[in-house]
């Protein structure tokens, strides 16, 4: 006899943590008779792992497999009180609830989800049942490791660049072009807008600019002893298409999605970096210009931006910190040139997410603690990056939600007009 239903249910119901907090909630079994059984136990692990293959070239022949493992803890917890190990306990006819308590450790890394691999936390329960096939079932939760910005508000000054091309045919002088790039920080949360300004001057009568775009990546790097592999993804872009003007002045908006954030703090064998790309193409054999700048993605945005004027808003809806009014000439921050190391080239495959749609803010669950400065918590949405199940090589296929697809959830925060550039 096997149970009607079988499943972990967590009290938070979005099953969002941060390290440290503890994880509550309960095994529920629904049986249509009683059963007598060994224990139940509950088991919560939290590990990273990343696996990829390589080729020989343009051969299709494999030439090795290279796996990592990072494990971050693995408790165990029965949940049957039981005079003696070898005592059997009988399960009811109906619904029974099994309630568990674990407290996360505090060093570890925010939960991450790639087809390479992933930053993973579960729980598994298990009815151990004498001489006969044990239940199983099983579901993630996500944790959310804090990424202050304002701890390296350093690196999170905007930009202000200029830089010029000139353009030549058969060694003659066509002329030359001449664009300035201004964003106003390099940090930011979930929710916020990226702007950036270009200022264009063509001084050419045969060269025009065909197009200008900008593009919000995400660069990971996967380590497994002394390999390493690189994938880049297109989160967003926004582009402006011709015809366009000799002297141009645009303003481009990105909307940063549900991720997590830079650099996954604490973890050895995943590295998480984003940039903006901006890009200036023109007609003809010319090449474009192609400028590429790190952006810092935290859970806390930044206090000293013009993005943190609140308007304070019930506890009881599920809302984000909201801005309504765009920053005065008083207030706004004013971007700062600096030197921008170039990035690595980018690998040949590009997996393209620019089709993420903005999120719902629906639900919280998370208190405002980690926030600070009185802010209304932010709504946690589920990334566009998912794993297809959470099974592990040690799963049978007879273990109940094993098989279920599972993405973790960021913190998004909830601004009304995106910053503006004055």
């Amino acid at each position: 006899m096997s149970p009607s239903m079988f499943f972990i249910k967590y009290d938070r119901s979005n099953a969002t943590y941060f390290p440290g907090e503890n994880i509550t909630g309960c095994v529920i079994v629904v049986l249509s008779e009683k059963k007598s059984v060994q224990d139940l136990k509950v088991y919560f692990k939290g590990e990273a792992h990343v696996h990829w293959s390589t080729g020989n070239g343009n051969d299709a022949t494999l030439t090795g497999d290279h796996n990592a493992t990072e494990k971050y803890f693995s408790i165990e917890q029965s949940l049957l009180k039981r005079s003696s190990e070898d005592e059997k306990i009988e399960l009811p006819e109906g619904q029974s609830e099994y309630y568990f308590s674990f407290q996360l450790p505090m060093n570890i890394p925010c939960s991450f989800e790639h087809k390479m691999g992933y930053i993973r936390y579960t729980a598994k329960a298990i009815v151990d049942i004498p001489w006969r096939l044990n239940w199983w079932t099983k579901s993630a939760f996500t944790v959310i490791t804090p990424f202050d910005l304002n701890a390296i508000s350093y690196q999170c000054v905007g930009i202000d660049e200029e830089t010029s091309k000139d353009f030549s045919c058969c060694c003659l002088n066509k002329g030359s072009i001449n664009v300035r790039i201004k964003v106003p920080t390099l940090g930011y949360v979930p929710g916020q807008f990226i702007t950036t300004e270009v200022i264009s001057d063509i001084k050419s009568p045969n060269v025009n600019i065909t197009k200008i775009s900008t593009k919000l990546e995400e660069e990971i790097i996967f380590h497994a002893q002394s390999f390493t592999e690189k994938a880049e993804i297109l989160l967003q872009k926004s582009q402006e298409d011709g015809p366009i003007g000799k002297r141009h002045h645009t303003n481009l908006k990105l909307y940063v999605p549900p991720l997590p954030p830079s650099n996954l703090e604490h973890c050895g064998i995943i590295e998480l970096k984003y940039c903006l790309r901006v890009k200036v193409h023109v007609n003809g054999m010319h090449t474009k210009i192609d400028k590429k700048y790190p952006i810092l993605i935290g859970t806390i945005p930044l206090f000293s931006s013009p993005y943190t004027s609140w308007i304070q808003v019930d506890d009881t809806q599920p809302t984000a910190p909201i801005i309504d009014h765009e920053p005065s000439e008083s207030i706004a921050i004013k971007p700062i040139p600096i030197s921008i190391s170039s990035f690595a080239e980018p690998p040949s495959s590009v997996t393209d997410l620019s089709g993420i749609t903005q999120p719902n803010f629906n639900e919280f669950q998370l208190t405002n603690q980690s926030i600070g400065r009185n802010m209304p918590p932010p709504s946690y949405e589920k990334c566009i990056q998912k794993a297809d199940n959470i099974k592990d090589n040690d799963d049978t296929n007879f273990v109940h939600g094993a098989d279920q697809p599972f993405a973790p959830r960021y913190p998004v925060f909830n601004f009304r007009n995106p910053y503006q550039l004055n």
